[in-house]
């Protein structure tokens, strides 16, 4: 009798249907960068104070360096850890977003400036010390953690870290202004809120298994990993937006968005900004730009599992 390694995979009998859903809507949202005539922005580009252009560039330069862990490690090592074949296809699709997502944030740098303000900028992001030690801080969890603890680093990652790079065009598209610059964020957002919402519908499951004492130590882990995290993305913000006069402002939706995080995780939000408390221009375009099944409207009661499955 031939010795059985594998298993086929049977997509109507899953153990987890949050998996049959995920995969679903994941696959209705694959996008193409060069579909979106983002050049048609650079006139209106060319006419923002030069701090601002400064700004948005460096924004999206931020957003391919960051993405780029994941693209490549992240999702990678998330990977290694599922518990299913349908996780595993899931994770897939989210990895080949995060690529597609990762392609966006450079074509927008080609696309609204000349090539020695893209080298400028890609230079800007790799000499960057805040990114890189925030990407050196989540790979080493990638690369070392256990599964849990991955699972949370890339929460933050995607549902957190991501917006003070959002930000950016968000609030400039608040203002009516780089609209297709924006369709970009909005496109790649669809992916991020999954990046988020998913990984962390199957922390929560893991979580719940574990022993009381084991909780209250990850529990104390995550809050010590977000907190370096934070700090350092603060000053990142600083460096990313100077002259600008955004920085503050930028920080609150950043504790908004680790709000968040920590509600995607099952857990109670950290921070006392909510969307009362984030600029008015900024959260006009986060409402522009969101549709249901984003992040900004996600709540412990508005999870995956309460998605109305795809048949």
């Amino acid at each position: 009798m031939t010795e059985k390694y594998y298993k086929a995979i049977n997509w109507n009998d899953m153990e987890d249907r949050v998996d049959k859903s995920a995969w679903a809507r994941l696959n209705d949202i694959i996008w193409e960068p060069r579909h979106v005539p983002v050049k048609e922005d650079k006139k209106e580009f060319l006419q923002l104070d030069e701090p601002v252009q400064e700004a948005l560039l460096r924004a999206f330069g931020a957003l391919t360096f960051s993405s780029g862990l994941q693209m490549k490690n992240g999702l990678e090592q998330i990977k290694v850890d599922a518990i299913t074949p349908e996780e595993s296809a899931v994770l897939n699709a989210l990895q080949y977003l995060e690529s597609i997502a990762n392609k966006g944030y450079s074509y927008v740098i080609h696309e609204l400036t000349d090539s020695e303000k893209v080298k400028n900028t890609l230079d800007w992001a790799d000499d960057n010390p805040y990114l890189q030690k925030k990407i050196h801080t989540l790979n080493r969890i990638y690369q070392g953690g256990d599964a849990l603890q991955k699972k949370a680093a890339d929460v933050i990652l995607e549902t957190a870290l991501y917006h003070s790079g959002f930000y950016a065009p968000l609030y400039l598209f608040g203002q009516g202004k780089m609209v297709r610059t924006a369709e970009i964020v909005k496109l790649a957002l669809r992916g991020t809120s999954f990046g988020g919402i998913y990984p962390g519908y199957k922390f929560r499951l893991g979580y719940k298994k574990l022993g009381k004492t084991e909780q209250v130590e990850l529990k104390q882990w995550i809050d010590d990993l977000y907190q370096k995290l934070v700090a350092n993305e603060e000053k990142h913000i600083e460096l990313m937006y100077e002259g600008t006069g955004w920085a503050d402002d930028v920080k609150h939706y950043l504790y908004y968005s680790v709000n968040k995080t920590y509600l995607n995780l099952g857990f109670q939000a950290k921070y006392p900004d909510t969307a009362d408390t984030i600029n008015s221009t900024i959260e006009k375009g986060v409402i522009k730009s969101a549709v249901f099944e984003d992040f900004f409207f996600y709540t412990n009661d508005h999870s995956l599992t309460k998605f109305k499955e795809i048949k």
